[in-house]
């Protein structure tokens, strides 16, 4: 994976780190990871380089929000939503649910339900 961009929260503490692959003829997954921007250490990262952010949103300087989906894609809904307070190390998934970022990705895995073929 190739790093494509760093997106800095308002004040500088904390970053999100966006790598890119290409998981078919012109597709691409941008994986974000969120780092402390001054030391480089891992805040959150996936285990599974499949997801993809759609869209980042800084809500303040600590809390994010992010727009993620899986590829391929077969999978309801299409795109999941969390907001992760960096500096806390809390999360809220779009349901509402919070959790610890450490349990993110088994959130986020859980709130998919996978497409039948020929959907």
């Amino acid at each position: 994976m190739e790093e494509v961009e760093t997106i800095l929260a308002p004040g500088g503490r904390f970053a999100v780190r966006v790598s890119a692959w290409e998981a078919r003829n012109s597709q691409w997954v941008y994986v974000p990871s969120l780092i402390e921007a001054g030391t480089g250490a891992i805040v959150f990262a996936f285990a599974d380089r499949r997801w993809s952010m759609d869209q980042v949103t800084w809500r303040s300087e600590t809390a994010v929000h992010l727009v993620l989906r899986k590829f391929p894609g077969d999978h309801r809904p299409a795109a999941l939503e969390v907001v992760v307070d960096c500096a806390d190390r809390t999360a809220v998934l779009g349901s509402g649910g919070t959790c610890a970022v450490g349990e993110v990705e088994e959130a986020l895995e859980g709130a998919f339900e996978k497409r039948p073929s020929g959907d």
